[in-house]
C-alpha cells in the first residue's frame, strides 16, 4: 500500500515538474512572429479564443501554456479587446501584459491652431480610420451639434487643436468627442465668468477667437487685433476681415486677393455686420483668451507690415496713410 501510495507520489510530482519545467521554458522563450502582425480582438471574446489566435498567428508557440499562465498571474478574465500590433521578439510575459493593460494599436494625429474642419478631415483620413468627406459630414450635421449641446451650424471652433492618440474602429463622432472634452478641459471658471460679463455665448466668443487666430501672426498682437473687433462691434461697424471671406473652400491655401472679399459667402465680413455665422477655424487657448481679454483701445484698423506684425490706426485716415506707406515699402 505505501509502495502504491510512493509511486503515486512520485508520479504527481514528476508532473508537477514537467510542467513546472515547461511552464519555465515557454515563459523564457520568445516568439518572433514572421512579419508584423494586426490582430484585432474583438469585444466578448474568451480568453480561450485570444490563445488559439495568438499561436496561430505566430505571437505564442503554446495557446494551453499562455491559457495556464494567465490564469496562474490572475489576468485570464481582464484581457481587453481591440487591434493590437506585434512585430519583432515578445516573451509571454509581455503579451499577457500587452493584452491587460489595453496596448492597442493608436495614430497619433496632430490638429495645427486654426486648422479647419476641412483641414482636420484631411488630417484624420490619413490614418484610414475614415475618410475626408465622412468626417466633415459628420461635422456640419446639426445632429452631431446637438448631441454636443452646441447651438451651432457646425462644430467648427468646438473641436481643440492638439495632439490626440485614436485608436481603430473610432467614428467621426468619438473622434470628436475627444477634441470636444479637450476643449473643456481648457475652459476655466474665469473664463466662464468673462463670458457672463461680456454678454457672450461659446458659440459668440469662438467665432471671433477665430478670426482673431487667422488674423494674427504675433501672439503678442491678438489682444490688440480683438480691440479692434470688439471695438467695431460695439460702433456696428463691419469687422471687414479677409479671412472671413474664403471660409468654407476647402483646400484655399494662396494669398487673398481683392476680388476675393466680394465673394457672396455668408461668412463674408465685408458684406454683412457683426461676426459671422459661426468660426471660420478652430483657435488655441491665447486667441481664445484674446477674444475674452481684448486690449483696451481706440482703434479701429489695422493692416500688414509684411513683417508678421501690424499697423493699428484709429481713424481711416491714419489707416489709408499706413497702407500707402506698406505699398512704397513693397514697392
Amino acid at each position: 500500500m505505501k509502495t502504491a501510495r510512493h509511486g503515486v507520489i512520485i508520479l504527481i510530482a514528476s508532473i508537477l515538474v514537467v510542467i513546472t519545467i515547461h511552464t519555465y521554458m515557454f515563459m523564457i522563450t520568445p516568439a518572433i512572429p514572421p512579419r508584423p502582425l494586426m490582430i484585432d480582438i474583438k469585444p466578448g471574446t474568451s480568453a480561450w479564443k485570444i490563445s488559439r489566435e495568438l499561436e496561430n498567428q505566430g505571437v505564442i508557440t503554446d495557446d494551453m501554456m499562455f491559457m495556464t499562465l494567465a490564469v496562474l498571474t490572475g489576468k485570464v478574465t481582464r484581457l481587453q479587446a481591440g487591434a493590437y500590433v506585434f512585430e519583432g521578439k515578445h516573451y509571454p510575459m509581455d503579451i499577457i501584459l500587452i493584452l491587460f493593460k489595453g496596448r492597442t494599436l493608436r495614430y497619433r494625429v496632430t490638429i495645427p491652431e486654426g486648422s479647419t474642419v476641412y483641414d482636420i478631415g484631411a488630417i484624420v483620413a490619413e490614418t484610414g480610420l475614415l475618410s475626408k468627406t465622412d468626417f466633415i459630414s459628420s461635422a456640419q450635421d446639426i445632429k452631431t451639434t446637438s448631441f454636443f449641446g452646441i447651438d451651432a451650424p457646425s462644430m467648427e471652433g468646438f473641436l481643440y487643436p492638439d495632439t490626440y492618440y485614436l485608436a481603430p474602429h473610432m467614428t467621426a463622432l468619438e473622434i470628436m468627442a475627444k477634441m470636444v472634452n479637450r476643449f473643456n478641459e481648457q475652459c476655466s471658471s474665469g473664463m466662464k465668468q468673462r463670458l457672463r460679463e461680456l454678454d457672450m455665448t461659446w458659440h459668440q466668443v469662438l467665432t471671433l477667437a477665430s478670426i482673431i487666430q487667422k488674423e494674427a501672426v504675433s501672439t503678442k498682437e491678438k489682444p490688440i487685433i480683438s480691440s479692434v473687433f470688439h471695438n467695431r462691434l460695439k460702433k456696428n461697424m463691419q469687422l471687414q476681415s479677409d479671412p472671413t471671406a474664403v471660409y468654407g473652400i476647402d483646400g484655399f491655401r494662396r494669398k487673398i486677393v481683392p476680388q476675393d472679399i466680394r465673394n457672396a459667402n455668408p461668412y463674408n465680413t465685408y458684406r454683412c455686420k457683426g461676426l459671422p455665422p459661426g468660426p471660420i477655424c478652430n483657435p488655441d487657448l491665447g486667441s481664445i483668451k484674446a477674444a475674452l481679454w481684448p486690449a483696451r483701445t481706440n482703434y479701429l484698423f489695422f493692416v500688414s507690415k509684411g513683417n508678421g506684425t501690424h499697423h493699428f490706426s484709429r481713424t481711416y485716415e491714419e489707416h489709408s496713410r499706413a497702407i500707402r506707406r506698406g505699398r512704397t515699402v513693397k514697392k
